[in-house]
């Protein structure tokens, strides 16, 4: 419901009239309760279309006056407010706040379609360096359906928040699988709600406990009980399937059980075809998992499984014929889908075979993209932000294309408007590739010096590149040229105003072994700081910074890295990355999924820094810009805010609310 008046100081307001990020009324509570931050509308509704009352925007108001508030003199307040995507989130938004005439602050938060549909938000003052993150619990926003009942999406987002994901942004939710699954439990109410996260609430079980033959044989009693509730109402069992399907210690018996109570009570789904796909996918074999891809597509050729087949061979298959057929397949079935004929055009480049054909399918998906920007009504809808980076994706293989073609005034032309959205150093050494090409050397070495001061697959190309025309223009010598890369280097960091987060929970317990046989556990490092990597050989951002994370190790001694691959990957496959990017004295240790899942899901590179006692202080998710100069200012910023307080820990608070920590 939304709010229309406040008063000057003091707020009375009734439970059931307003959501408050955080805070509830208690029924029991004679006296008026003080409000510290709310949300205006209360529960907002999104990713609907007309004439559904879609909220545009949200109001968040902090009173300080309030008895729960932490700032009680703000002076230049801002609102940090993170929208969670899914392992994933969105951009952290900095907002300013304005004061009213009462003495309430107010901030706004514009909304957009599909925007996600839960947010979590906290208070900064900058000028007397205090912070609001409401006890270390944060402000929540849940989002409702056009009926005002709470989003089954949101409840699921809640949930997937407590798993680590929002600790890049600074926000204390380490991961805390016991908690995901208090939040679903709390919303799962058969027959009528929550069949949709079943699958979401063991699979945090699995997480909490371990895979371990206890906690299956504990899930496993669990689901055969679902199974047989709920054979005759049919609730949730299709997301029952989802989670025993990909599971190979569920028995066969278990599965047929709930596979013919789906038959039963849904005869127009094909939980068969369901099976055989996930089966395919369970596959670690390559070679074998490609065959039962095809074995899926020819048995099932005309179900949505099979389609998602097809779009996997599609890139997995290296022949181009093959290719083309499965691309047609596709697209007669998904005409709209923009990223298929991108993918198709990528196919002929890795080749180097039909770029012409190639330009032709970019400017299709470019079309595609175009098009369902604008409508609303789309079968398949993409984010904004999704259709900006994948016009970028698709700027930068033309011009890769036109090069080939020795069309560079063609790709120079594509490049140049787009300069100012480029992130990784690869763009650049491509703008540095077109210029050179067309006789501008003095812009050239520039964009080349941007491509060797950011995360890029061409960092050594680039350094050649810039090397060789530093002094074939004879702007200076090798030593000059590495005191240019190094000034930039100072400036982007500067410009950069990286401000660590500092945090302060327990880091899980971790026993490694590095691949020359030195054994790291956690707590034999206590007294150390360490800093821990996970990474794969799958990640461009995470290969770049390898050498990186060794140039600082060389530096800092004190300080022990350690970088983590999934035990499965291929040992000949990693001796080849340290070949080839001179690892040589980097650690290097392999261990299971449930190592990083202990300490978060998220993307990767995914690193954190543990201080001397063994609490996680600070977390980078992404590669970093310049490894060595943020993780001295991360050094800094630990010792700056003292050692974590235990008792603070103990209570369950996870900063203190008057300082940044």
């Amino acid at each position: 419901m939304l709010v229309h008046r406040y008063f000057a100081f003091i707020i009375f307001v009734v439970a059931s009239t307003l959501f408050l990020a955080g805070q509830q009324v208690q029924k029991d509570r004679p006296e008026p309760f003080y409000f510290v931050a709310l949300t205006d509308p209360a529960c907002p509704v999104t990713g609907f279309v007309a004439p559904a009352p879609i909220t545009k925007e949200i109001r968040v108001l902090y009173f300080p006056m309030g008895q729960g508030a932490t700032i009680k003199a703000p002076k230049s307040p801002v609102l940090h407010f993170v929208f969670v995507r899914g392992f994933g989130q969105d951009k952290e938004q900095i907002l300013p706040f304005t004061q009213r005439e009462d003495g309430v602050w107010l901030a706004t938060v514009a909304l957009k379609d599909m925007t996600s549909t839960y947010a979590v938000y906290w208070i900064e003052d900058r000028e007397n360096k205090q912070v609001d993150t409401n006890e270390g619990k944060y402000f929540e926003v849940p989002f409702c359906d056009i009926q005002g009942q709470r989003e089954e999406q949101s409840v699921m987002l809640e949930a997937e928040s407590y798993t680590g994901t929002l600790e890049a942004h600074g926000i204390e939710r380490p991961a805390n699988y016991a908690k995901a699954i208090e939040v679903l439990e709390g919303y799962i109410h058969p027959p009528s709600r929550g069949e949709n996260l079943i699958y979401w609430l063991w699979n945090y079980k699995l997480m909490l406990h371990g895979d371990t033959p206890e906690n299956r044989a504990s899930l496993l009693a669990e689901i055969t009980k679902f199974v047989s509730d709920h054979s005759a109402d049919g609730f949730g069992l299709i997301n029952a399937l989802n989670f025993a399907a990909y599971q190979d210690w569920v028995p066969p018996e278990t599965i047929e059980k709930l596979v013919k109570s789906i038959e039963n009570k849904y005869p127009d789904d094909d939980p068969r075809t369901f099976i055989f796909a996930a089966r395919a996918s369970r596959e670690k074999g390559k070679a074998k998992r490609i065959a039962l891809l095809w074995e899926l597509v020819d048995k099932y050729p005309n179900s949505e499984y099979a389609d998602h087949a097809r779009k996997e061979l599609l890139v997995e298959v290296k022949d181009i014929s093959q290719s083309e057929k499965l691309y047609q397949q596709i697209r007669a079935k998904y005409p709209g889908d923009a990223f298929q004929p991108y993918c198709m055009a990528s196919i002929y480049f890795e080749a180097n075979q039909k770029l012409p054909e190639a330009l032709a399918l970019l400017d299709e998906a470019d079309k595609l993209f175009a098009a369902n920007l604008q409508n609303k009504q789309a079968k398949i809808r993409y984010l904004e932000s999704t259709i900006k980076n994948m016009k970028l994706h698709i700027a930068i293989m033309r011009a890769n294309i036109l090069i080939r073609l020795d069309k560079s005034r063609e790709a120079l032309s594509v490049l140049q408007p787009l300069k100012g959205e480029f992130t990784s150093g690869s763009s650049y050494y491509l703008l540095g590739k077109t210029l050179e090409d067309t006789g501008d050397k003095r812009a050239a070495i520039d964009a080349y010096l941007e491509a060797v001061v950011r995360p890029s697959n061409d960092d050594k190309k680039a350094n050649d590149a810039l090397e060789h025309l530093w002094l074939s223009e004879k702007l200076g010598n090798e030593r000059q040229l590495q005191q240019r890369i190094e000034a930039k280097l100072v400036q982007n960091f500067s410009s950069a105003n990286y401000v660590p987060r500092v945090l302060g929970h327990p880091a899980p317990d971790f026993d490694l072994t590095t691949l020359r046989g030195e054994r790291l556990t956690s707590s034999q490092l206590r007294g150390k700081k360490v800093i821990l990597d996970f990474w794969g050989l799958w990640c461009s951002p995470c290969l770049w910074e390898l050498k990186q994370l060794q140039d600082f190790q060389e530096k800092h001694p004190e300080v022990v890295v350690a970088t983590v691959v999934d035990e499965s990957t291929d040992a000949k496959q990693i001796e080849a990355v340290v070949r080839e990017r001179k690892l040589t004295s980097l650690r290097i240790s392999k261990a299971s999924a449930e190592l990083r899942e202990k300490f978060s899901v998220g993307g990767m590179p995914d690193t954190f820094v543990i201080d001397e006692a063994g609490y996680v202080r600070i977390r980078h998710v992404g590669a970093i810009p310049d490894v060595m100069r943020y993780f001295e200012a991360d050094l800094k910023a630990i010792a700056e805010a003292g050692p974590v307080k235990e008792a603070v820990h103990a209570a369950g608070s996870q900063a203190d609310p008057g300082s940044l920590q």
